[in-house]
Parts: C-alpha cells; structure tokens; sequence
C-alpha cells in the first residue's frame, strides 16, 4: 500500500487540515521543519520518509478559483509526482495543471457539476490522469451537484465509474486532522468491486499505524497522510513498513 503525503495549501503557504472547517485552518506546526513553504515541506517529507507521491489541494483554486500556479510549477520541478485537487470545473482546468507538469488531476465532487462534464474529461484526458475524489463531510456527499447531495456515496461511485473513471479518492473531510480514524474503511471495501482494474486511496484522521492497517485490509491501494507525519506519530520505519505492503 502507498503512503501518500498531504499538502493543504492556503494562501501560498501549507496549512492544517481539521475537520474541513478551512476557515479555520491555521500554517501547519510540523516536528520536521519549521517552514510552511510548500516546496521545503514537500522536499523536507519526501527526503525524511523517502515518498514520492504527493496529494495536493489547492484550497485557494478550490474555494476562490486563485490557483496557486507559481507554487505548483515550483513542485513539479523535482522528482516527486502529484496528484493535485484544485476544484476542476471545466476542462480548462485540468490542462492548465498538466501544462504545470501535474501528473494526475483530481475531479473531485465538491466543484463537478455532473455526469456529462466528467464524460467529457475522461474524454478529452483520458482515465489514467484522473483521479475522482469522492467528497463526503459526516458520510454525506459535499457535492456541487444538488442531486448527489441526497444520493448514497456509492452509486454516486458507480455512475462516474460508468463514464470511465477509474482512479478513486475517498476523503471524509470531516475525520480530516482529528486523529480520530477513518470513517470510511467500510465503503472503500464497498468500492473495491466496482474497480477491479482501478486504484482507491483513502484518508482522513489516520492517527498511527492501526489506522494504516485498517486502511491496507480494506484493499485500498493508497492511504493519504498528513498530520501524522509531521505530529511524529509515524516515523520513517513504520511508513516504509507499510509502504512496501
């Protein structure tokens, strides 16, 4: 199972995730630097836990469509591949950030507007450079499509998977920096069926490395980290362990 470091950034700089309450969120207080820069935290993670993959979110692009362009054009210059969230609604948005050198882009339900604009870019991309992030907050869909609000996580799953999405985040903001485990162990053993081919990566609240086993039983093929690493609640020895799973 891949351990798959988590950079939140708002306004230019790394923050910490808690509970998806971003008004909140205040520059992350890390063990293993004291910047909040996110090309010196990425280098500092990836150098301390010798990983490679990055999960990016954008919560300035998310929230307020301001791409941090500059920093992500910074982090795609090093050996690190990224998978970046930065509230895709168009599929203007999702070149811009392969142009950057973006390796995979999220199209996450909190900003798609519906089945036709996913078709459209699997489409026009192609299903290996996207990742649908399944977005809940309390197990219920954050969704920027009214319908989907009331709909169960996984037939929301299964209609985008119908498109031809084949690469699933699933992310309950909710459990995000509380330390509290993740909440979405059951649905992601739900999911492992309908992505036989696929990959799903999961997260949020994973406080050690029980956390981390729970997530590897449940087939996930990535667990996406955050707090932990930078709390030294997970050292380098307990992620590689997990890491060549």
């Amino acid at each position: 199972m891949e351990i798959i470091p988590v950079l939140d950034i708002l306004n230019g700089v790394v923050v910490r995730g808690v509970a998806g309450q971003r008004e909140h969120y205040r520059p992350v207080d890390s063990q293993i630097t004291s910047s909040c820069d996110p090309a010196v935290i990425l280098q500092t993670v990836s150098s301390a836990f010798d990983l490679h993959r990055f999960y990016i979110a954008d919560l300035d692009a998310i929230q307020f469509q301001q791409l941090n362009r500059c920093s992500l054009a910074e982090l795609t210059r090093g050996k690190t591949s990224l998978i970046v969230d930065r509230g895709v609604r168009s599929p203007a948005d999702v070149e811009e950030l392969l142009d950057l050198g973006v390796d995979n882009v999220v199209v996450a339900l909190e900003t798609l507007d519906g089945l036709d604009t996913a078709r459209m870019l699997v489409t026009t991309f192609g299903a290996e450079r996207l990742f649908l992030s399944l977005d809940l907050k309390d197990g219920r869909p954050l969704a920027a499509n009214s319908s989907w609000r009331t709909t169960e996580p996984f037939d929301i799953a299964q209609q985008l998977v119908d498109v031809g999405l084949q690469h699933l985040i699933v992310l309950d903001l909710a459990a995000v920096g509380v330390n509290e485990g993740t909440p979405t162990i059951e649905l992601c053993q739900r999911l492992r069926s309908l992505l036989p081919g696929g990959s799903i990566i999961t997260g949020g609240g994973v406080s050690g490395c029980e956390d981390l086993a729970k997530i590897a039983t449940a087939g996930a093929d990535g667990a996406l980290v955050a707090s932990a690493l930078h709390d030294g609640r997970l050292s380098a020895e307990d992620v590689r362990a997990f890491h060549s799973l």
